[in-house]
Formats: structure tokens, C-alpha cells, sequence
């Protein structure tokens, strides 16, 4: 028997709205990927870039570095010029100096035998003529020629002569020639005239010697 819907003492169930959840939109691939490689692009592209920035930096270092060690050996160098320089000249001043020290004590010793020659000249016009013998003015000029001798030796220059009896033309000068038939004798000293002088090593004058030679024929020894 069917009951009526008027006559149901049951409640009666609500209507249940439907309620449809959105969906949530997924993006597509193309769109999600996009952002990523355009990230990738730009780091690609700025490395290149932060490369050459380093290299650009490195080597404005390297030359401000190598620029700095120049500067500092043009600096090293001019200051060792100058140096030399200022060596040079103390050098050459020193010389001048000695050599003006060195000619002056020699003037000095010549002044000292002008005034002696002068005064043996006023002593001997005041004697009478009779003690005025070549034998007395022989003394007199070994006298100067010793004096001159002791001021060459206070300069450190020596007289000497050549030892042997062979004629060395390296260190003595044949002023003259001597005949002889003997030829034993051609080349040998037959005279010394004046003494050398040397200073040190140096050679100032040779020796002056008479030499023998051969009156005819050869001149060479047996």
C-alpha cells in the first residue's frame, strides 16, 4: 500500500548543492621552461664576459706591475750615473791636484837652483881672478848637476846605466861611432857619455854611449 509523501513523519534530507572544485591550470611545458633557459642564457653569455673582465684586470696589473720595477731601475740607473759622474769628477780632481802638487814641488826644487846658481855667480865676481881655476868651476858645476840629481830623486826618477858590454839599443842611444880593424869590438860600448833616467818602469832617457863599428867591410861579427 503506498504511503503518501504528505503523510512521511521522517525529516526530509536537504538538498546537497554540488560544489565543483577549480582545477588548477598546469603550465605548459614551452612556459615552465622558458624562465630556466633564459637564466641559462644570461649566465652563458656573462661568463664570457667575467672572463675578460679578469684577463682586462690581470693585465693592467701585469703592466702597472712592470711599469712600477721600470720605473724603479731608471730611477736605480740615473742614480748610479750620477754617481759615476760625481766619482769621475772627484777622480780628475784628485789627478789635477797631484799633478799640480807634483809640478809644483819640481818648480819649486828649480827655483831653489836658479837661487843657488845665483849665488855662487855673486861669490865668484868677488874673489880675486887668480883663484877663479877651471878647476874650481869643474867643482862647481859637479856641484849643480848633484843638486839637480837629488831633486830628480826626490820625484822618484833614477839615473842608471846599462849593464854589459854589448850596445841594447832599448836602453841606451849611440851618440857617436868609434872606428876599429877589430871585429871582436863592432857593436860594444866603447864610451859612456850621460847616464839614463827612468822613473819607476818609464823610460825618461836612454842612455847615451859612444859605439864601435868597423872602419871598412862588414859590420857583423865572426
Amino acid at each position: 500500500m503506498e504511503t503518501p509523501l504528505e503523510t512521511f513523519d521522517g525529516p526530509i534530507a536537504p538538498e546537497v548543492e554540488m560544489v565543483v572544485l577549480p582545477t588548477w591550470e598546469t603550465p605548459a611545458e614551452e612556459e615552465t621552461a622558458s624562465p630556466r633557459a633564459g637564466q641559462d642564457t644570461l649566465v652563458e653569455a656573462a661568463a664570457p664576459a667575467a672572463a675578460l673582465e679578469r684577463l682586462e684586470l690581470a693585465v693592467t696589473a701585469g703592466f702597472a706591475e712592470v711599469l712600477g720595477e721600470f720605473r724603479d731601475k731608471l730611477a736605480l740607473d740615473r742614480f748610479k750615473e750620477a754617481q759615476i759622474d760625481k766619482l769621475h769628477e772627484e777622480v780628475q780632481a784628485f789627478r789635477n791636484d797631484l799633478v799640480l802638487r807634483t809640478i809644483r814641488q819640481v818648480l819649486q826644487g828649480v827655483v831653489r837652483l836658479h837661487d843657488n846658481l845665483g849665488k855662487v855667480a855673486t861669490s865668484l865676481r868677488q874673489r880675486p881672478a887668480e883663484e877663479l881655476t877651471p878647476e874650481r868651476f869643474f867643482k862647481l858645476l859637479e856641484g849643480f848637476q848633484d843638486d839637480v840629481e837629488m831633486l830628480l830623486d826626490q820625484h822618484g826618477v833614477e839615473k842608471f846605466e846599462a849593464g854589459g858590454e854589448e850596445f841594447d839599443p832599448r836602453r841606451q842611444t849611440a851618440s857617436f861611432n868609434v872606428p876599429t880593424d877589430d871585429p871582436a869590438r863592432v857593436g860594444r860600448v866603447a864610451e859612456r857619455l850621460r847616464p839614463g833616467f827612468e822613473q819607476g818602469e818609464a823610460l825618461l832617457q836612454k842612455e847615451r854611449v859612444a859605439v864601435f863599428a868597423a872602419t871598412s867591410g862588414t859590420n857583423e861579427k865572426p
